[in-house]
């Protein structure tokens, strides 16, 4: 196709500076790109320095000891290239100092050694046999083996030790050394040399019962001297370098060593080199050292020098570290999308010429060129065209496309130049159906619905970004095997959120387009593609037609709410909307997404910003797909409708207004005094009275302020309806594929059921109780003349007889009790409540105060009757009949107080038969108390004068009267016997009285009449006396003719007066 760019000029294309340096210096210092190096203090930026004033830096000579530049950068961004550009810059200057460059490829140690003596033209002291590098290449674990087997004979004294340690320890440093001559034989090297590891040794000593008597940093230490030994005769590299060094100072000469990559450069001895090198005092050396950021942490020596490294920039400005990309690749700080036009086109230009041609008028190919290039119908200028023919079989478009396409972490430089190698090699060969091997190194922000692939890609590839048409001239569709003439493309522009970092950006720098998904575009272009890959597809129509016709939505269109608490949750192919990659179908109830335009550019809509959703909207709102996949999807958002709807029995508007009015009703219960003992069996949450209330928002909030109310009967009706058909109603399974909030719906609705049943359980339970307590009421309200109270009292009747309760009896009851609280009746009952319990105490205390009175009385006179006791208390009197009872119960106290005082002695007194004036007044004031009494338990002793009874009783001295009343009953009993033994002496037992039996003696002839009148005195007065000169005789007398008597009668002798 192109005459220059053959296959001798496909090898000159190259990814690496030393394969074009070894072509041709003058080659690699036309094609080199200038470099652009950052430097940090932290994260702050502190200057770009490019190339040339790191060479100015390197030239200079008068600073003392070691100068170190450490160049961190990725694999790929231009370490190589900048290292090769400044040993071939320091030789063009002929700068009168050694410089050694140590490359990649270099990975023998001992050339290192002997390259650095050589450049600086000092005789190595000792001679070096490069075959042992090779003998450790070919037989490393032969080598090791001995090297194990000295060293540890060395250091342990005995074989019982040295024998079971080199079999642990020997395996382990095998492997590490097998597992880095692997490196080195394929060429790169990742990770550097380490015999044994600190972790390595450790998980050795824990994992065996063998006791190992040796110290790690010894073994090590050892182990590597012998592997010095080996390569260096005796010598190990640190102290040939240092050798080195003392003899440059010496020299008094400064030379620059530059170290492509130090992991892959000096292996080996990684670590301990740039230990060394970065002592500064110690040497006289420029050093300019590549470094891949974490190569050297894998171990703790390389960790420990790695945070040297973070830190140098705190110890002298003679050690700098500059970044050619971040840290982990992603961001590179030479070649950006602005400078590859002419980066690519300068490569070209120097690859022709290196085949010997000059794009223009003299070449001979340039007016075929120029028909590869530009279609007849064009109109360009000359210059342009000159242009566009050098970048063949480029032009500046599908350049930048090539660059955009670069992989995140792959280096610019590098993966241009190979990318274009293969691109030129597509074109080179002219087989159109081999294009599918080149489409991933070109980004496509464009796309074409052309049938033929080759077509449409070259197309994308060749537009110009701000044209949606391409004309791919004739005599390219020729050489591809096409006959037509020119074909002329539409094209469209794929919008999608760009995440390019601005701040790298320079400006008036296009910003670029995210990539596509590969397997997005595959599958539109007729590929087959795994379909779990096509999800962004799915779920970028998902989020289109959500957001345009909000389908999983159970709520009335046109209204300003963005969402529903009701929706369908059902997910096919993690979406929820039944969204099929198929260009036949599945059926009706499915939307159908076809290969095309619209399906390329809705991917991942659903992860784009507002304004970015809006860009691709508009780019295919006039497409038929988009068309379609709306009207699908109103016509299933119905069919939803519709089922939900026989899942419920009832319209889904119709169902929220019913809800929402039974939860207010339920709610109007549950908040009502009567139930709060209940309140926290509530079956309605605080989030389910949410998602009622929302989903009531949904179907009847036309607006803020603007409520849609149905036509229908009274707001309790409606409750009453719903709470019928919630008792009755059995979820069906449908309702699995809705949801209400986070909740499916038919496992709201099962559990709000449940939740509501066992509530009205405990409501019927506790109303019942309430309906009892309520009961109570009754008497007062009945005793009430008022007409209200005597509707109350007939409504608590009619809740009693009630015997299944329903909704609406629980809400009249909550009427009831608010009517009572409003009219302030339960406040006048409470007060009377309490008055009725007072009087109920007092009436207790009244009774038992009469059964001590009756206790106090009883022997002399019964007070209480069989109907003593009064009926329950008269509610429109009990303040009068708390003091009554009161008073009662005072005056009662006050009576068994008296009586309980000298009771022995006016119990006596009141026993007695003697008629004297005291116990006749004594008798008088009990009979009055005894009728006080009886007055007073049958609560009608209100105007007794008890007070005055009682003190008249108290007044009187029943002990002194009972003194009396005994002597007179001693004398009755003397004088009774004086009398029984006076009628046996005179034998007259018959007679019955005290005057029959003086008139007997009386009439008895027989008795002197002294002796008549002194036996009359002792029968009267109990006693007589003698007459002094005739008490002898009379006595002589009385003891002959009244012998009985003589014998009972006290006879005394009075003298003088005394007794």
């Amino acid at each position: 196709m192109i005459p220059c760019l053959n296959k001798d000029a496909l090898k000159l294309l190259v990814g690496t500076a030393d394969e074009r340096y070894n072509y041709s210096p003058d080659y690699f210092q036309k094609t080199h790109f200038p470099q652009v190096m950052h430097r940090y203090h932290g994260n702050q930026l502190l200057e770009e320095i490019t190339e040339n004033e790191l060479f100015k830096n390197l030239l200079e000579v008068d600073a003392e000891g070691n100068r170190v530049f450490f160049l961190f950068g990725s694999t790929g961004s231009g370490k190589s290239e900048l290292l090769c550009w400044i040993k071939d810059k320091w030789q063009l200057h002929e700068v009168n100092r050694p410089v050694v460059r140590i490359s990649r490829t270099e990975l023998n140690p001992q050339v290192l050694i002997k390259k650095c003596y050589a450049a600086i033209g000092i005789p190595l002291g000792i001679s070096i046999d490069e075959t042992r590098w090779d003998l450790l290449l070919k037989k490393p674990i032969t080598l090791i083996n001995q090297i194990v087997w000295s060293t540890l004979s060395e250091i342990l004294p005995t074989d019982e030790e040295i024998v079971p340690t080199a079999l642990l320890i020997r395996p382990v440093i095998e492997k590490n050394v097998t597992e880095f001559i692997l490196q080195v034989q394929n060429g790169r090297i990742k990770k550097p040399l380490e015999v044994l590891h600190q972790n390595q040794f450790d998980d050795l000593i824990s994992n065996t019962t063998l006791q190992i008597p040796i110290d790690y940093s010894l073994l090590r230490k050892k182990l590597s001297q012998k592997l010095d030994q080996f390569l260096f005769e005796g010598k190990d590299i640190a102290s040939l370098f240092k050798e080195l060094t003392e003899q440059i100072k010496r020299m008094n000469i400064r030379p620059l060593l530059l170290i492509d990559d130090l992991v892959q450069s000096v292996n080996i001895y990684a670590t301990d080199l740039l230990d060394q090198i970065i002592t500064l005092e110690e040497g006289k050396w420029d050093v300019v050292i590549g470094l891949t950021p974490g190569v050297v942490r894998d171990t703790d020596k390389g960790f420990d020098l790695t945070q040297r490294i973070q830190n140098l920039d705190t110890i002298t400005d003679r050690v700098k570290k500059l970044w050619l990309s971040d840290e982990s690749g992603k961001d590179f700080y030479n070649l950006d999308r602005s400078q590859v036009s002419s980066y690519m086109s300068n490569y070209l230009v120097q690859l022709k010429a290196s085949q010997g041609f000059a794009c223009g008028n003299q070449c001979p190919h340039y007016w075929e060129c120029k028909g590869y290039s530009i279609s007849e119908e064009e109109e360009v200028d000359d210059e342009k065209i000159v242009q566009e023919v050098n970048l063949l079989p480029f032009n500046r478009h599908l350049i930048r496309r090539t660059f955009d396409a670069i992989p995140v972490g792959k280096g610019k430089l590098r993966y241009m130049i190979l990318n274009s190698k293969e691109i030129i090699r597509f074109f080179q060969n002219g087989k159109r159906e081999k294009i599918s091997r080149v489409l991933p190194l070109v980004k496509r922000e464009k796309f074409s619905d052309h049938p033929e692939l080759f077509i449409k890609t070259y197309a994308e590839w060749y537009v110009p970004e701000e044209k949606d048409e391409c004309l791919i001239p004739q005599k390219i569709l020729r050489y591809f095997g096409y006959l037509d003439e020119e074909v002329k493309v539409s094209l469209n522009t794929l919008e999608t959120k760009s995440e390019i970092n601005s701040v790298l950006m320079t400006k008036g720098d296009p910003q670029q387009p995210n990539v596509v998904k590969s397997s997005v575009r595959d599958w539109v272009e007729g590929k087959k593609v795994n379909p779990e890959l096509l999800d962004s597809v799915r779920l970028g129509v998902s989020s289109l037609i959500h957001e345009v016709v909000k389908g999983v939505n159970m709520s009335l269109p046109s209204t300003p709410r963005m969402t529903s608490t009701i929706q369908r949750r059902s997910v096919v192919n993690r979406t929820r909307y039944p969204i099929t990659l198929d260009s036949k179908g599945t059926g009706i109830r499915s939307i159908v997404v076809k290969r095309g335009f619209a399906a390329l550019q809705i991917s991942n809509f659903q992860s784009l910003k507002y304004s970015e959703k809006a860009r691709v909207f508009q780019q295919i709102a006039n497409e038929y797909e988009t068309a379609r996949w709306i009207y699908n999807s109103e016509d299933i958002k119905r069919s939803w409708h519709c089922e939900l709807e026989k899942g419920l029995g009832m319209s889904i508007d119709s169902f929220v207004y019913l809800l929402k009015n039974w939860a207010e009703t339920c709610l109007e219960i549950g908040n009502a005094r009567w139930s709060s003992e209940v309140q926290k069996q509530f079956h309605l949450t605080q989030d389910v009275l949410n998602l009622i209330e929302e989903s009531y928002k949904d179907w009847h909030l036309l607006r803020d302020n603007l409520i849609r109310f149905p036509k229908s009967n009274g707001k309790r009706e409606l409750a009453f309806e719903f709470d019928l058909w919630l008792e009755s109603y059995q979820p069906v399974k449908e309702l699995e594929q809705y949801q209400i909030g986070e909740e499916s719906l038919y496992v709201f609705l099962l559990r709000l059921k449940n939740n509501y049943l066992t509530y009205l359980g405990l409501l019927d339970k506790y109303l019942k109780q309430k309906i009892q307590t309520a009961k109570g009421m009754l008497p007062f309200l009945l005793g009430s003349r008022n007409k209200k109270y005597l509707l109350h009292a007939e409504r608590i009747r009619g809740f009693d007889v009630t015997t299944t309760y329903t909704l609406q009896d629980y809400l009249n009851y909550s009427e009831f009790e608010e009517s009572l609280e409003q009219e302030g009746i339960m406040n006048r009952f409470s007060v009377n409540a309490s008055l009725y319990r007072d009087v109920m105490d007092l009436s207790k205390q009244f009774e038992s105060v009469c059964l001590e009175v009756e206790k106090q009385m009883g022997e002399f006179n019964k007070i209480l009757s069989e109907d003593w006791s009064n009926d329950r208390p008269d509610w429109s009197k009990l303040s009068i009949e708390k003091e009554e009872l009161i008073k009662t119960i005072d005056d009662l106290s006050m009576l068994i107080h008296c009586l309980s005082i000298s009771r022995n002695a006016w119990t006596q007194v009141l026993r007695s038969n003697h008629v004297i004036d005291d116990v006749k007044l004594v008798k008088a004031i009990w009979a009055r108390l005894v009728q006080t009494a009886k007055q007073l338990v049958r609560r009608k002793g209100a105007n007794l004068d008890i007070q005055n009874n009682i003190v008249e009783w108290q007044s009187i001295d029943f002990y002194e009267l009972k003194t009396r009343l005994e002597v007179m009953d001693i004398r009755e009993f003397e004088q009774q016997n004086v009398i029984k033994h006076l009628k046996n002496d005179l034998g007259c037992e018959g007679v019955k009285s005290l005057d029959d039996l003086i008139m007997k003696i009386e009439l008895n002839d027989d008795l002197r009449p002294s002796v008549k009148r002194h036996l009359k005195l002792l029968l009267e007065q109990g006693s007589t006396t003698l007459p002094p000169m005739q008490w002898k005789r009379l006595l002589d007398e009385l003891k002959m003719r009244f012998p009985a008597l003589f014998e009972v009668v006290e006879i005394r002798l009075v003298a003088s007066g005394c007794k």
